[in-house]
């Protein structure tokens, strides 16, 4: 906690008035097929003992200042989440395996069968717990079919299609994940698959 003021020749002063340290869990997040990046959070139980106020922080991370941020703290939950953005010691890269992609025609039907490879290496000193997203498309209508749907290892949640993944990689260490559908669908029709 930090009071600044406003001396008369304009120059600010910010004194710390109180120090503490939390114990924190760092998780990092990333959703390739939106964004090959990997987003860090801190996770804080037992924060309603701390006596905390909600407003404006500045954020630092192994020592370098990340910017500022807001803390809300009316969520009401147990777990009070800062998001200490992108770190790129961790790296992501989600591919097209073309030697298993193949697009097919029967009749007046087409079918295009997708697969994946998703990379992420661990680049820091240390092991960092990552959860991975995917998902599979969404048919919304009876003629276009998504089937043969293959993930290593992941969650599948049926209904979203969303597919997590939960590891703890150690330091110089990666992570291989591989997604694999078809989809068939009438030829006239155009569809963008990713």
């Amino acid at each position: 906690e930090e009071i600044t003021t406003v001396n008369n020749d304009g120059k600010m002063n910010t004194i710390s008035i109180n120090e503490t340290s939390i114990a924190a869990y760092y998780e990092y997040y990333t959703a390739p097929k939106i964004d090959e990046a990997a987003y860090l959070t801190a996770k804080i139980t037992n924060w309603q003992d701390l006596n905390l106020v909600p407003g404006e922080t500045n954020l630092f991370f192994e020592g370098t200042y990340l910017g500022k941020s807001y803390l809300d703290l009316a969520s009401g939950s147990d777990t009070l989440s800062l998001s200490l953005g992108i770190d790129k010691g961790i790296s992501v890269k989600r591919t097209l395996v073309k030697e298993f992609s193949s697009r097919k025609f029967l009749g007046s039907n087409r079918t295009d069968e997708k697969s994946f490879e998703i990379i992420v290496r661990n680049n820091k000193n240390v092991p960092v717990n990552l959860i991975i997203e995917d998902q599979f498309p969404i048919s919304t209508t009876k003629e276009i079919e998504v089937s043969d749907i293959k993930h290593t290892d992941g969650e599948l949640d049926k209904e979203t299609k969303i597919v997590t993944w939960s590891y703890t990689i150690e330091s110089k260490q990666q992570k291989k994940m591989e997604l694999k559908y078809s989809v068939k669908y009438p030829k006239e029709k155009k569809i963008l698959l990713e």
